[in-house]
């Protein structure tokens, strides 16, 4: 307690203690249930009961592990606590608060002086019970989540969590917003003061265009002007993962344009943003907003950056480069116009054979590090559609296996790694190079990224559920990550001729001619236009999908592993599934007494769902 600054004590309960006193008395406790969910009704006051209650009452306070009188009553002005809230987990905590010696945390003064029944000016028409929240009927259906109307914070099972609630609304508020004013000013969005609006009703919002009742609403009358209470703080100046420059946020347009997020129309009587540089680039406030689109930072008073060009080379001279991922080497550039096709050796970065255009090639004759002049172009640093924080290229680690977090295919060549945003990403360079809009040769509209958040798409192509899709805005096409990194031209090693992707009505019936089973024209196959031969796309590729070749001391999830051509006339058994694998390559693991064992890639394959 050495931070606190003459902590006095207080004759209040803590309430930890208010939320759990059904464990030791039934009398101020009440169970309810609505709509799949379980409450605690807390009628206990929260300070010290009269005194014909005392003895049971501090008997079950000291069985609970509390002293009589264990909370504090703190004023550091210099510092604020580090922890939440104990009681609604709220982290702006302030310099004024309590804190409980018994449980270790700080707790609001309002979260602590909160009476079991409440009227407040955001829900006039009934009173508010304070409750605790107990678990689902059915836990993992976030539908049954109730939350703070005020704030939007969520009340998922927590049996210390307190919280305000109409029973007959389905309206809830936390302790510290029960206690809010009903009017509120922020004249950077509008000049005037602002009131709470307390009936429910679908009025759109003047700044995100949305007509949503479960959100508070601010009006002000002298203008018509009407504001969720979670819009009037939107930023005014961002980027998104979308678009190369800044967005502002303005009400009006002067055309009518698409949203670069959702490619739907834009209503120039609501709050959008659009390009600061005048590119006729317009979002509507909700998709710019999405967390998966912004990366939360409001700019408007921050200096613009200067984009650096970082290259991934050195030029040492004439078509001679120095690469940071091969920086023992001098390298030269050469046009690869007599190279047809070249699957031996392929590129370090995106792992996929060459077939013409130019490459890059170590000078030192016994060194076969070879770069498609693209992957040698990468640029050290990318900002990628799909995620609204900035990627970084990592070269130096290409024995290290991993998943791409977009198509789930194993790889270990190159990749882009972004750790911020409370996860760690790694994707594939071949993901990394998909942009909007996204042309595919399989399809005669142009594809985007216009996926609802949290909602999942079936791939029309490989038919499984993913929430990152490439969408065609014109017939319904989607394209996973997975079918849309697929190269379109390939070999087989018994045909001269090159096979190219297919898909419907570019195919007839036929039979695969590794597997010779059926082909199924709705899916995408392999054919050699000259010939006619046709192929699953797995039979041809692999389960790998060519993202992988044969290597020695690889690194996954701590295991060190080889991976080895199965090209033997007797295919090898997997010491997984006890089965003959039938994939083109297997994985070599010696296990902790130095035994060899062989895997097939579906060991090591991730979990779709």
């Amino acid at each position: 307690m050495d931070s606190l600054e003459h902590p006095l004590l207080s004759p209040l309960l803590c309430p930890a203690f208010r939320s759990e006193y059904f464990r030791f008395s039934y009398k101020h406790i009440e169970y309810l249930h609505d709509r799949d969910l379980s409450f605690i009704k807390i009628n206990l006051p929260y300070y010290f009961p009269n005194a014909k209650d005392n003895k049971s009452f501090l008997s079950a306070y000291i069985d609970h592990g509390h002293c009589l009188y264990p909370l504090y009553w703190c004023n550091n002005k210099e510092s604020r606590h580090e922890s939440s809230c104990g009681a609604c987990e709220c982290t702006e905590i302030g310099t004024t608060y309590y804190f409980c010696d018994k449980c270790k945390q700080p707790y609001h003064k309002e979260c602590v002086e909160s009476p079991p029944l409440i009227k407040s000016p955001h829900h006039p028409k009934h009173n508010l019970q304070l409750i605790t929240p107990q678990r689902t009927a059915h836990p993992g259906d976030d539908s049954k989540i109730i939350y703070c109307s005020y704030c939007d914070a969520n009340y998922k099972y927590n049996p210390l969590k307190l919280l305000y609630y109409c029973f007959i609304c389905n309206f809830g508020l936390d302790p510290v917003c029960a206690t809010k004013p009903s009017f509120m000013n922020y004249h950077k969005r509008h000049e005037h003061t602002l009131n709470h609006f307390p009936r429910k009703t679908d009025l759109i919002c003047d700044v995100c265009g949305v007509s949503d009742s479960n959100y508070i609403i601010y009006v002000c009358l002298q203008c018509d002007f009407v504001v969720h209470k979670k819009c009037i703080h939107l930023p005014f100046v961002i980027r998104i993962s979308r678009h190369d420059h800044r967005l502002s946020f303005n009400y009006s347009l002067p055309k009518i344009l698409s949203c670069g997020v959702c490619r739907q129309k834009v209503d120039d009587n609501y709050g959008n943003y659009s390009c600061i540089k005048d590119c006729k680039y317009v979002v509507h406030s909700k998709c710019a907003t999405r967390i998966d689109v912004w990366d939360g930072k409001e700019l408007e008073e921050e200096p613009e950056e200067e984009n650096e060009d970082l290259n991934s080379f050195e030029v040492i001279g004439d078509g001679i480069i120095k690469h940071c991922s091969h920086s023992h080497h001098m390298m030269s550039e050469k046009k690869a116009t007599n190279i047809v096709y070249d699957d031996k050796n392929p590129c370090q970065a995106c792992l996929l054979p060459f077939s013409g255009g130019g490459v890059y090639i170590c000078m030192k004759s016994n060194c076969d590090f070879v770069l498609h002049e693209a992957c040698a172009n990468l640029p050290r640093t990318k900002q990628h559609i799909a995620y609204p924080h900035p990627f970084i290229l990592q070269v130096n680690d290409t024995n290290y296996c991993f998943f791409c977090g977009y198509c789930d295919r194993l790889s270990y060549g190159f990749r882009y790694v972004c750790s911020k945003g409370g996860e760690s990403i790694s994707i594939d360079v071949q993901c990394a190079a998909i942009s909007e809009p996204f042309d595919h040769q399989c399809h005669t509209h142009p594809l985007f990224l216009s996926n609802e958040l949290g909602k999942n798409r079936s791939c029309s192509i490989c038919g499984k559920e993913k929430l990152l899709t490439l969408n065609c805005m014109e017939c319904g096409f989607f394209l996973c990550f997975y079918c849309a990194t697929l190269p379109y031209k390939v070999r087989y090693e018994y045909d001269e001729h090159f096979l190219t992707l297919s898909y419907k009505e570019n195919v007839s019936l036929s039979w695969c001619e590794v597997c010779e089973e059926t082909l199924d024209s709705n899916k995408w196959i392999y054919t050699c236009n000259e010939c006619g031969a046709t192929f699953h796309i797995k039979c041809l590729l692999g389960n790998c999908a060519t993202y992988v070749k044969p290597a020695q001391n690889l690194l996954f999830d701590g295991d060190r592993f080889n991976i080895i051509p199965s090209n033997r006339l007797t295919r090898p058994i997997c010491n997984d599934c006890g089965r003959r694998c039938q994939d083109k390559q297997m994985f070599e693991v010696y296990d902790d007494d130095d035994q060899k064992r062989l895997y097939c890639f579906h060991h090591f394959e991730v979990d779709d769902g």
